[in-house]
């Protein structure tokens, strides 16, 4: 296997040697992206928002990403108790699906580790407990056991045998009598595959996908082509709270019903544009992501001055005591083993306010409206509100009530947040033709670079060599097609082209810090 540190100094001699300065420019990105509204921090609950500011007065990562995390642990202690009631045919889950693009050093798992720590800790009551309760159903298991064994001597020796087969058969009795099996909870789930997920959530039906380095989900064995539509829409019916039903050799049939789960992704921008080209547009077509409030906050990295945490944090002591005490909150489950959740209703003017925003964004959604590119995410829009609005609810004051106008004020606004950034990443999805051939040859330059290196080649690339050999679209002898791409790819510094003295043609070879783009 080639050593990024291998494979790069060679492409660095090779950049240099084509006139470029031995202090390489850096690669700029070929979407500019539109420049993010300010995060509306000021319409989050009182005891999240105080916490968010806190964290990032010395943390200094992006607001917009450490409100995520906020979020994201909020949900995760509000969904195993609580849904929304939109009106009385509609009500389901609480839970949000949050997903944040920054890049590498944004202090993404710090933020995380900041806002779980009260799931951590109750995870590891929760295996306390479950040793205790384990070790008193072993016990009672055996006494169960020993009293069948008592049973069945008995009636082989004849003395029960007028009450067999009647409502008094003690058979029935002593099978109904058979200790229950302890749940084994926890809610974390970070590195899971569908397919553990699915068995996690038939013995715990409440689960919560925090993860800080996300390509772990986006480029999972789980997420190859093969496997994406089924684990795609395994992710739409958790979000929906449905069924999850599918059969295993050897151990009978899955089914999980009225999960809970939570998603909280931060991933780098080249993971998921990895991704969504994997997937051939999949994600986006069966409303993968339309299910997630979508962020890609401005970066700090380079304002980022040092200041130390403070001695104490009382706004983040309190967030933290708040999802204690949600999370101390036992579970209720119905007969057949189904979480039973309480629905918070709307009071009448959250009603008001939600269909105001509900009819809102239907108008926006239409011809060339602000939302008709993001069909999909806006159609989602007025129930992720709603979410939102149970959440802050619940988390902030007394969940016997009913949800508040300022709630669901306050849910509204940010999810008009969310939705303009769904607006920015759509329009940066839809660049100019011109800009997708300039990746789509980038990526061919990236595949060729490693063959290269592999098999001990030279790294420069000529232009006659891309024509036979590169993207089918490219290789047309009289289209301009292929000199656009290298110049819109040159003009960013993500390639140096030149001619070089003494050959015929004109050659090509990628900035080093591409490859590091690729490699992440």
């Amino acid at each position: 296997m080639v050593e990024l540190a291998d494979f790069a100094k060679p492409v660095v001699r090779d950049f240099a040697d084509f006139g470029k300065p031995v202090v390489l420019p850096t690669p700029r990105s070929l979407v500019e992206a539109e420049q993010s509204d300010p995060y509306p921090i000021s319409v989050l609950p009182s005891v999240i928002r105080e916490a968010v500011q806190e964290v990032a007065s010395y943390v200094q990562a992006p607001v917009a990403l450490i409100a995520a995390s906020a979020l994201a642990a909020v949900s995760t202690a509000v969904q195993t108790r609580f849904g929304v009631r939109r009106n009385a045919n509609l009500f389901g889950p609480s839970t949000l699906y949050l997903l944040t693009v920054a890049e590498s050093g944004e202090r993404k798992s710090t933020v995380d580790n900041l806002f779980t720590g009260p799931i951590r800790d109750w995870e590891a009551e929760q295996r306390r407990l479950y040793r205790e309760r384990r070790a008193k159903y072993e016990a009672d298991l055996e006494d169960w056991e020993r009293h069948g064994e008592e049973l069945k001597r008995n009636i082989d020796g004849g003395f029960l045998a007028t009450q067999l087969g009647t409502e008094f058969d003690p058979r029935l009795a002593h099978q109904l009598a058979k200790p229950e099996e302890p749940r084994q909870v926890r809610l974390l789930r970070g590195d899971d595959t569908p397919e553990a997920l699915a068995m996690a959530l038939e013995h715990f039906p409440s689960a919560s996908i925090i993860s800080a380095e996300a390509g772990t989900i986006f480029g999972s064995h789980g997420m190859k082509p093969e496997a994406v539509m089924q684990n795609l829409a395994q992710a739409n019916v958790m979000w929906d709270g449905g069924v999850i039903q599918r059969g295993r050799v050897g151990s009978g049939e899955l089914q999980v019903e009225g999960m809970r789960v939570t998603m909280g992704l931060q991933v780098q921008p080249v993971v998921l544009e990895n991704f969504a080209q994997k997937t051939g547009g999949l994600a986006k077509g069966i409303g993968y992501f339309a299910r997630f409030l979508f962020s890609r906050p401005e970066s700090t990295q380079g304002t980022r001055f040092y200041v130390g945490p403070p001695a104490e944090e009382p706004a983040r002591a309190a967030f933290c005591l708040r999802m204690t005490t949600l999370l101390a909150l036992d579970p209720v489950f119905d007969d057949y083993g189904r979480l039973e959740s309480l629905f918070v209703e709307f009071d009448a003017d959250a009603q008001r306010t939600w269909i105001r925003f509900h009819d809102e964004v239907e108008e926006q959604i239409g011809g060339e409206e602000a939302y008709s590119g993001i069909k999909d995410v806006a159609s989602k829009a007025a129930d992720n509100a709603a979410r939102l609005a149970c959440c802050f609810h619940v988390f902030a004051g007394d969940h016997t009530r009913p949800i508040d106008r300022w709630s669901m004020e306050g849910a509204c606004s940010l999810m008009r947040w969310y939705l303009n950034e769904a607006v920015r990443f759509a329009r940066a999805a839809d660049a100019a033709p011109e800009v997708a051939d300039a990746q789509m040859l980038e990526e061919w330059l990236v595949r060729e670079a490693k063959r290269r290196v592999r098999a001990g080649e030279p790294l420069v690339v000529s232009v006659n060599e891309i024509r036979k050999k590169g993207p089918n679209r490219l290789r047309q002898a009289h289209s301009r097609k292929l000199d656009d791409a290298l110049d819109l790819l040159a003009s960013h510094d993500r390639v140096a082209v030149a001619k070089r003295i003494g050959r015929k043609g004109v050659d090509v070879v990628l900035h080093p810090g591409v490859l590091t783009e690729y490699t992440r």
